[in-house]
């Protein structure tokens, strides 16, 4: 009897403590309360960062008086009369070393980003890089200790079905890290805005998204990333919809473009795949003659490793690449036809662009770099751009209504704070290619698309005198 009663006790006081570890949840059911939802946030909820940004927006009132000006025009439509405001979003850390993935909505108009991450603790952010077409955006942290970051890995969606469970994890109306769940309601959704704005190929769920939620995460059961939550209908319920996470895969070669951003030569394009062993990075192909082609990379390799150190992910790969200056080795680890190849590439320098030249041929405008001390001389609204000095007569920006004193922020996916900046955007840019162009005039900022073309030699109109 004594020992049965051992036996037992032995039992509760093993079944008690395999309960404690299970979660911090107690008390009866405790096991039934860990759900795979519970799970999933606890996974995914330190990665979720909130971003509050201090931007300018729109009050509906007339700006510039009653010219006929059609970029003028433009801005008011969208924006009119504009006030500092705070707006709230989402976004989740893909990197340890502090990288950010939220909407390009929720950071567009912004003047100051900063990011809380769920221990409370905040960062100032900086943009890295925009798509505006998908509605993706970068976002940088930095911890002055060097603090490595909890993140997300990038998950698949591919496969989705119809019906499976939905998590998505924000910070609606701000209150910060919030969980909701559903279920995918339909793939390959598509919302069209005002404005000709039009985004394709997302996940629609009815796991509530409000707003604040924009830039979030959506994950599966298994806590795994699926979706970047986006938009919803605002004369419906439970009807919200995500950008697939393939297509943010699909995106972060050129958001994390570090052969442009460090004006490197490498020549490798790869992509991420979902295989049976996990996630591997496959050479999706080698440019001729640069470096890695040099090297003896070849498209069908599959990369294994970077300096020694393991990858299987694109962000790895990005981010490693983002620290290889010019001039520099790296050695990269390859498998080739079941066997490991070793091959050391030499990074070639990529010549600077002449930014001046190329704004001014494809998009007849010259600019000037803005530095604080000649924000402070002309009292100009930002400290950062490139100020319009010379509009060339008849060329693209002259038709869109831009004007002299304006402050290009942004062109293409890249905001622009100096002329080699803006030549990198441009070098490959030909006429006939359109891209976003974002500008501030006063309190007021603007996009529009313009198109680049060799514009007509034209007499130059009074310089602006700085």
């Amino acid at each position: 009897m004594g020992m049965r009663v051992a036996i037992l006790a032995m039992l509760v006081v093993g079944t008690l403590w395999a309960a404690a570890a299970a979660g911090p949840a107690t008390g009866p059911g405790q096991g039934l309360r860990v759900t795979p939802v519970v799970e999933a946030y606890r996974k995914a909820g330190p990665a979720v960062v909130n971003i509050s940004t201090e931007r300018l927006v729109a009050t509906g009132r007339r700006l510039f008086g009653d010219g006929d000006d059609p970029f003028e025009e433009f801005m008011e439509r969208l924006f009119g009369r504009t006030v500092p405001a705070i707006s709230l979003g989402s976004g989740f850390l893909i990197h340890p070393e502090g990288y950010i993935i939220t909407n390009t909505h929720v950071v567009q108009r912004a003047q100051k980003i900063t990011a809380t991450l769920a221990d409370k603790s905040t960062y100032e952010a900086v943009v890295v890089a925009a798509n505006s077409t998908d509605d993706l955006a970068v976002l940088k942290i930095k911890d002055p200790a060097g603090r490595r970051f909890a993140f997300l890995r990038l998950g698949q969606s591919d496969d989705l079905m119809i019906g499976e469970t939905a998590i998505a994890i924000g910070n609606p109306l701000g209150y910060q890290n919030t969980c909701t769940t559903g279920v995918i309601s339909a793939l390959n959704r598509k919302l069209e805005f005002r404005g000709g704005v039009v985004y394709d190929g997302l996940i629609q769920t009815d796991a509530p998204i409000n707003p604040g939620s924009s830039g979030g995460p959506l994950l599966n059961i298994a806590g795994e990333l699926i979706g970047i939550n986006t938009a919803i209908r605002a004369d419906a319920q439970g009807i919200g919809f995500a950008t697939p996470v393939g297509r943010l895969a699909a995106d972060i070669p050129k958001l994390l473009d570090f052969e442009r951003m460090n004006r490197v030569v490498f020549g490798l394009s790869v992509r991420q795949l979902h295989a049976k062993a996990g996630e591997e990075l496959l050479v999706e192909a080698v440019a001729a003659g640069s470096p890695a082609a040099e090297a003896g990379c070849k498209a069908g390799d599959r990369l294994l490793a970077l300096d020694g150190k393991a990858l299987s992910q694109l962000p790895e790969f990005q981010v490693a690449m983002l620290k290889v200056a010019a001039g520099a080795n790296v050695r990269l680890g390859l498998l080739r036809g079941g066997k490991r190849v070793d091959v050391v590439v030499r990074l070639k320098p990529r010549p600077k662009p002449d930014g001046g030249a190329l704004s001014e041929g494809l998009l007849g405008l010259q600019l000037r770099t803005v530095t604080p001390d000649l924000a402070g001389q002309l009292q100009l609204p930002v400290e950062a751009g490139l100020l319009v000095t010379e509009v060339v007569p008849g060329g693209p920006a002259d038709r869109l209504g831009i004007r002299r004193r304006d402050i290009v922020i942004q062109l293409g996916r890249f905001y622009v704070a100096d002329l080699d900046e803006i030549g990198a955007v441009l070098e490959d840019v030909r006429p006939g290619d359109s891209l976003r162009i974002d500008i501030i005039r006063g309190r007021t900022r603007a996009w529009a698309t313009i198109t680049a073309r060799q514009p007509p030699a034209a007499p130059a109109k009074e310089k602006l005198r700085i």
